[in-house]
This record gives structure tokens, sequence and C-alpha cells, in this order.
């Protein structure tokens, strides 16, 4: 009985290091925050910079003590807002808000600096699941009163659907369990079907996140 105990004592604390190790060198969590996102390029000098969100999961495996291999898979809402010139004489303005939806799969290299310190850099792949304008069109008629109308517009078709970019930013461990990030990306290919010249996704986003 006495050699069993032992043996589960043995075993139990055996256990326990092996858990502590994988803790040491694997560390994963959720993450969520806020996306400044805009679409630079050619033609695209009007757009402003639209406020979203994204969320999603992360892990990172430490190769070496300083060293690391982070992938994360997100869900992104990104675009742009645009006040367009009218056309037509009776209108006053029209203001468009481009809403895209992407699923991202950023994987990166994390390099410590220094304590709880960590820079990253990588690749992103990005899939559009969706993208629809809201377009509000300002009118003025004949006896001076402003009208107002909005319309959705699918978008979709105008896009590509895979999205490849780069990636870089900082991420820093606040305590065992949580840890703030901060991130640009950049589109490497063309992502606009329509319009001429090129056209890229550019995103600033800063995140929150739990660490298991």
């Amino acid at each position: 009985m006495k050699l069993y105990f032992i043996s589960v004592a043995i075993l139990f604390s055996l256990s326990i290091t092996t858990l502590n190790a994988q803790q040491e060198y694997f560390e994963y969590g959720f993450k969520g925050g806020i996306n400044l996102s805009n679409i630079s390029g050619d033609g695209t000098s009007n757009y402003e910079t639209k406020t979203s969100m994204h969320i999603g999961a992360y892990g990172v495996y430490k190769i070496l003590p300083k060293l690391g291999i982070q992938a994360e898979l997100l869900y992104s809402e990104q675009g742009f807002s645009n006040d367009r010139i009218p056309d037509a004489a009776d209108v006053e303005k029209i203001e468009e808000i481009l809403r895209m939806q992407y699923i991202n799969l950023p994987v990166l290299a994390s390099y410590n600096v220094i304590e709880n310190l960590w820079v990253e850099g990588g690749v992103q792949v990005g899939y559009l699941a969706k993208a629809e304008a809201e377009e509000e069109t300002v009118t003025l008629d004949s006896a001076g009163e402003v009208n107002s109308t909005t319309e959705t517009i699918g978008k979709t078709d105008n896009y590509e659907r895979i999205d490849l970019g780069i990636a870089g930013g900082l991420r820093y461990k606040l305590s065992q369990n949580f840890m703030i990030q901060a991130r640009y990306t950049q589109s490497l290919n063309d992502i606009n079907k329509t319009m001429a010249g090129d056209q890229y996704n550019s995103i600033f986003s800063f995140s929150v996140g739990y660490v298991f």
C-alpha cells in the first residue's frame, strides 16, 4: 500500500512538472479589440478611416526562450468611409461606408526584446466573407426641404476573396493572464477588382487578450 501511494505521488509530481513545462513553452488565449481600417492606393485619397472590431483566438509556441511562433484565427471587420461627389444638382452629398468581413489567419515570429515585451512580425492570409456598402444620399427639393435615403448595396463580388498581407507590432504581457497588443497590417495584393490601379487594406489594430 505504501508503494502504491509513493507511486501515485511520483506520478502526480511528474504530471505537474510536465504541465508547467508545457505552459512555459506554449501560451494560448482569446483576444479582441478595435480596428482602425482604411483602403490605400490609387484613387483612395478621399477615403477616411473606419473604426470597427476584431475577435478571435491565438497561440504562441516558444521554440527558444526568447523566440516563438504565433498563429491566430480572427474575425475582423474592415473597410472605410467616404463622402462621394454627387452627380445630380439636387443631391447635397452621398456618404458611403464600406463594411468588409474577413476571416484572418496571421502567422508571426515573436521575439522577446525585454521582460514581458515581444516584437511580432510575419504574414497574414485573409478570406473575405462579405462586403457591403451603406450609402446615405441627402437631397434638397425645390421647397428647400432636406431628405435623406439610405441604401445597402452588396459589394462582395467587387473585391478579391483572398487578401495576402504583412503584419508587425508589439505584445506586452501585463500579468500571468492578461496581455495587450498593437499591430499594423498591410495588403500585398490588389484587393479591388473593379477600380483602376491598385488598392490595399491598411489596418491598425489594438487588442486586449486573456491568457490561459
